[in-house]
């Protein structure tokens, strides 16, 4: 009970860090402007034991593709976005913690296009190096998830100057499911919810180091036992370098799983 306690305190906390960074990169007043960006976001996740009974060491491949609309017109699906292939080493310490490192990977994203000024601008290529810890804690039928990650970016690596900074994230996830007593039991129907903070800095970095809060709702679906879909709408601030404007992007977000390829049981 004291840990559930615990919980729920840190769990307050997040949260008024997290309303207190919106506000205060929201405050309205004339050296403020928030562009709003309409978008469809998407995440393909594959991952698997290199030996699923034996081993604790597993590698993982994520696929991000993400479509945004312009200056704020409803059709999301407009203009790209993002695109990102990700590989990942990982090992599973205990059942509650797994450690994972990107070594490398590859990102192309598009400016936002909010104003009229980056209809004409040219997409960034970036490399990116990561560590992500994750830890689960099952509280009944509460399974939190915590997310940290730590990232080296170079940015514009087709350009004459890369452009290099480190960023930390921490996200706290919520899945609760609705028509089962436990999140892994096969066709689960469940409830996701969480909330990310971006930390960055650098020498080739701004002033906002603060610089982007993510949030979403949504539904998952689980089947074949270790494949599961989810679907909601996410809610994103980023703060550009020179902290008086604010990207405000809103939309849909899509996510595909495949928890452990070996496991699947597609007659199930």
């Amino acid at each position: 009970m004291e840990i559930f306690k615990q919980k729920l305190r840190f769990v307050f906390l997040y949260a008024f860090f997290t309303v207190l960074f919106v506000s205060t990169s929201l405050a309205q007043g004339d050296e403020k402007t928030t562009l709003d960006n309409r978008i469809l976001y998407t995440k393909y996740t594959i991952a698997d034991f290199f030996n699923f009974e034996k081993s604790k060491w597993l590698w993982e491949l994520d696929v991000v593709y993400r479509r945004q609309s312009e200056l704020g017109a409803p059709n999301i699906y407009n203009r790209p976005l993002r695109f990102s292939v990700r590989p990942w080493i990982a090992y599973q310490f205990t059942k509650m913690t797994r450690v994972s490192f990107q070594p490398f990977a590859y990102f192309q994203s598009a400016p936002r296009y909010a104003t009229e000024n980056a209809l004409d601008n040219e997409f960034e290529r970036e490399f990116r190096s990561t560590l992500q810890i994750n830890n689960y804690a099952y509280y009944g039928r509460l399974n939190f998830t915590h997310r940290i990650r730590f990232e080296s970016r170079w940015r514009g690596i087709d350009q004459e100057q890369v452009k290099h900074n480190f960023r930390a994230r921490y996200r706290m996830r919520l899945r609760v499911p609705l028509n089962t007593d436990y999140f892994y039991t096969n066709n689960t129907i469940y409830s996701s919810i969480y909330s990310e903070l971006h930390v960055e800095w650098g020498r080739d970095f701004g002033t906002n180091y603060l610089s982007q809060n993510r949030s979403f709702a949504g539904l998952g679906y689980r089947f074949w036992n270790w494949a599961r879909v989810e679907l909601g709408y996410l809610h994103q601030y980023n703060v550009r370098g020179n902290t008086n404007i604010v990207d405000l992007s809103r939309g849909p977000m899509f996510y595909f799983f495949l928890d452990f390829l070996s496991e699947l049981k597609v007659n199930r």
